[in-house]
């Protein structure tokens, strides 16, 4: 399970900001919101808040940057392409140093730190440790790695040698079946990412997993069922055709766009929808094209469907940017319910996104410790604060004082009373 991400000088980030998912001593839906691992408390989601260009979803970008490298550190080895390092540019302190990320996690039972610092074209350091007695596993400064030959024997002398400078020594660890490394990526791979602009992605998976997958169909009708749309089934289906038989796309695209005798997947997902009479009586069901007839918003709840039910299912983690675009208050609440219920959340798995909805500023859904504000000082660097941090008393109206400003974290419009606007 994750404990929390750390990250600092990665784009609107100088200074260290930490997301942390330990649980504190509050009492307020302690049943619901926490789950215990052994001795550590841990929170089920958490939601970061804060105005646009705040750097909230660079928090979540640092998160992909990191998975991306431990996961493929190995293909980009051969590659002239930079590493994804994205120093502060508003300072002239950090345009020479490396970017740095670390996640603390539990693995068998212990939390474990693993972190590293890049620039864009090799590993500065990386380093593993374990949180109790404070011992490091392994610890790399540039292309010197030392281990802890007590601790952690497969680091062996072989492996360290093989590690270039653009390569993880962790993942060089994993792809030899080390079994703590090996462990460790596994657990980044059950971290599921979804960006607001890559929902279209999110969307070719959640029909994929509809289309192929029974159990998981069966899942992703009833989700949509519980969220009121008025969705009583849904069809889909995918068939190979020829690109000459494409009925969206102007003739003379096709040649450009395709070659002769090519094929490609059309697929149909209509939803049913319930039809009644004149007196109001419910007499049959009428299909709705997803793409032409469908909202937005039961688009963007369809590609969340899977991801929210793989993650779930798996006890995984789920970072998602935007929660709410697109998607009326209710429908966030009810996703954040689902990780809050046990009967639903069994696993413990974990829910971190950023918003804007201010419905769910409330101790109905998230505690003090599970709320996070992003704002950005005079130099243009992202803070992240707690709502913990701030001295306040239980039961008040957080919405309200969030959008009085209490807790900053509010878009600053200037000369917001002197704008007209043409009739």
């Amino acid at each position: 399970m994750l404990v929390g991400f750390k990250v600092k000088n990665f784009r609107s980030i100088k200074d260290e900001v930490y997301l942390d998912l330990r649980a504190t001593s509050d009492k307020t839906m302690k049943a619901q919101s926490v789950f215990e691992n052994d001795k550590t408390a841990l929170l089920k989601s958490a939601a970061i808040y804060g105005p646009n260009a705040s750097g909230k979803s660079n928090i979540f970008k640092a998160l992909i940057v990191f998975r991306l490298m431990i996961l493929e550190s190995l293909l980009r080895s051969n590659t002239s392409v930079d590493l994804p390092a994205e120093y502060f540019k508003l300072n002239l302190e950090s345009e020479n140093a490396p970017s740095f990320f670390e996640m603390d996690f539990l693995l068998n039972e212990e939390i474990v730190s693993y972190g590293f610092e890049m620039n864009k074209k090799r590993i500065c350091a990386e380093w593993l440790k374990k949180e109790r007695g404070n011992v490091t596993l392994f610890e790399r400064v540039d292309q010197n790695i030392k281990s802890n030959k007590n601790y952690f024997q497969e680091a062996t002398k072989v492996l360290k040698d093989q590690t270039s400078e653009r390569v993880l020594f962790l993942s060089i660890l994993a792809s030899n079946n080390k079994p703590i490394s090996k462990e460790i990526v596994q657990f980044i791979q059950k971290i599921n990412c979804i960006s607001a602009a890559d929902r279209g992605n999110t969307l070719d998976y959640s029909f994929g997993q509809y289309l192929s997958n029974s159990n998981r169909a069966s899942k992703i009708r009833d989700f949509m069922v519980m969220a009121d749309f008025g969705v009583v089934d849904i069809v889909a289906s995918e068939k190979m055709i020829s690109a000459k038989e494409t009925q969206n796309i102007p003739d003379k695209f096709k040649e450009l766009l395709f070659k002769e005798n090519s094929k490609i997947a059309e697929r149909s997902l209509r939803f049913l929808h319930k039809k009644h009479d004149k007196n109001g009586k419910e007499i049959e069901s009428e299909a709705l094209d997803f793409f032409a007839e469908e909202s937005e918003g039961t688009q963007q709840f369809f590609a969340l469907s899977a991801p929210v039910i793989d993650t779930l299912e798996k006890g995984k983690i789920l970072f998602i940017d935007e929660i709410d675009a697109s998607l009326h208050p209710m429908l966030c609440q009810y996703l954040v319910s689902i990780f809050n219920s046990k009967k639903e959340n069994k696993k413990n798995s974990q829910l971190v996104f950023t918003t804007h909805d201010i419905s769910l500023l409330n101790e109905e859904f998230l505690r003090r410790d599970q709320i996070y504000f992003a704002d950005k000082n005079d130099e243009g660097m992202t803070n992240l604060f707690s709502l913990m941090n701030i001295s306040e008393r239980k039961g008040l109206d957080f919405a309200k004082r969030y959008l009085e400003g209490r807790y900053s974290a509010l878009p600053y419009i200037v000369n917001f009373e002197n704008i007209k606007f043409s009739k």
